[in-house]
């Protein structure tokens, strides 16, 4: 059943201690979650090599956990869980060789519906990339392109505070758990983001930042962006590796031009040697990308009849209780309903809580 299967891959996803790479290969070995969670640990180390106390991890975890409520107390923390496989699953990550089984995701879930363009490049940027970085996130908000990056220090953190000032939108994809921002300094960054953008994680609540989990998190946003700009780059940068996965995964890639001096330049110069696109205006960018924008957004359409009732008690601005109290509904049903119609654009949170109509819905009754 799908339920079952949802409920075991959140399940799966948030046990402590078992790595991202070995849940994958065993619900590949074993063929879904269902059957991870219910085999016989002797299963799990004939599919894949585990480590004895991984496996004491999983079957402790096992005993503890109760995987129809894990889904119900993420929402409650504001926490989404979006399973591969299923409908609102981001369907650019299953170009990935191995897609994550579940993303946890917080903010304006809207967001993963636009057109999205990487914006990526050095911790240790310069006045000049810091000024690159903001006007091209700037410009491709404008635009109304989302940009999607790392929230890490320079180049990162610089494109996607321009997007946010500009009023635009962006995704935030995290090396950790969702509720822990990395690096603490940029705590007021992350808070804007989770209520006008939106974060997104593929390790579950809690899961501390580790040197490995970055090129991970790279892997992935570079999934989730329709283009990759590589504004400051050193040789070494992790920059380069997103940039690496974009063109496996048939994206372009475009780079902004630096000084020949600069050893923070010298990747994405590079990448110009080796054929990526020259960025010398984000203007250019926007309008190579052309009718594209137009072209992933959904037609605004009337809410799902099943969630109408909802729908309308939900631009009254209450609170999911409450909705649950009004409609005489589960409280998990609510909860399912707000998920499914903040996905498809027809709600998103407004400032001070509650709800207000989607965005297409808003420009198509103006």
């Amino acid at each position: 059943m799908v339920e079952d299967e949802k409920a075991c891959s959140i399940a799966l996803a948030m046990c402590r201690g078992l790595e991202r790479t070995s849940l994958l290969r065993l619900v590949e070995a074993l063929g879904s979650a269902t059957r991870v969670w219910e085999a016989d640990p002797r299963d799990w180390t004939e599919a894949v090599r585990l480590q004895p106390a991984t496996v004491r991890t999983l079957e402790d975890w096992r005993r503890r956990a109760r995987p129809f409520h894990l889904e119900t107390q993420l929402a409650e923390r504001g926490v989404h869980c979006l399973v591969r496989g299923l409908p609102d699953y981001p369907k650019s990550l299953l170009h990935l060789t191995y897609p994550p089984l579940c993303l946890f995701v917080s903010g304006q879930l809207s967001a993963l519906k636009r057109l999205s363009v990487g914006v990526v490049g050095t911790r240790r940027a310069s006045p000049y990339g810091l000024e690159a970085a903001r006007w091209t996130g700037q410009v491709l908000a404008q635009a109304g392109f989302c940009v999607v990056s790392g929230m890490a220090l320079g180049i990162d953190a610089a494109a996607q505070e321009a997007a946010l000032s500009a009023g635009g939108c962006t995704v935030a994809v995290l090396a950790s758990g969702i509720d822990i921002c990395y690096p603490p300094s940029h705590r007021t960054l992350y808070e804007h983001i989770k209520r006008h953008g939106l974060l997104v994680s593929e390790y579950s609540p809690g899961t501390p930042v580790a040197r490995h989990r970055f090129p991970e998190r790279n892997r992935t946003l570079a999934a989730l962006s329709h283009v990759v700009v590589v504004i400051q780059a050193g040789e070494r940068s992790g920059a380069l590796g997103t940039a690496d996965m974009a063109l496996e995964l048939g994206r372009d890639v475009y780079a902004a031009p630096g000084p020949i001096t600069s050893i923070h330049c010298r990747g994405s110069n590079r990448l110009l040697q080796d054929g990526a696109r020259l960025l010398i205006d984000p203007h250019d960018l926007v309008a190579d990308l052309g009718g594209a924008l137009d072209s992933v957004h959904r037609e605004a359409h009337r809410p799902p009849q099943r969630w109408q009732a909802l729908y309308e008690a939900a631009l009254m601005h209450a609170s999911p209780d409450q909705l649950a109290a009004g409609l005489g509904w589960p409280l998990a049903r609510v909860y399912a309903g707000l998920l499914e119609l903040e996905i498809g654009g027809w709600l998103e949170r407004a400032p001070g809580g509650g709800y207000r109509a989607g965005a297409g819905l808003q420009s198509k009754k103006r």
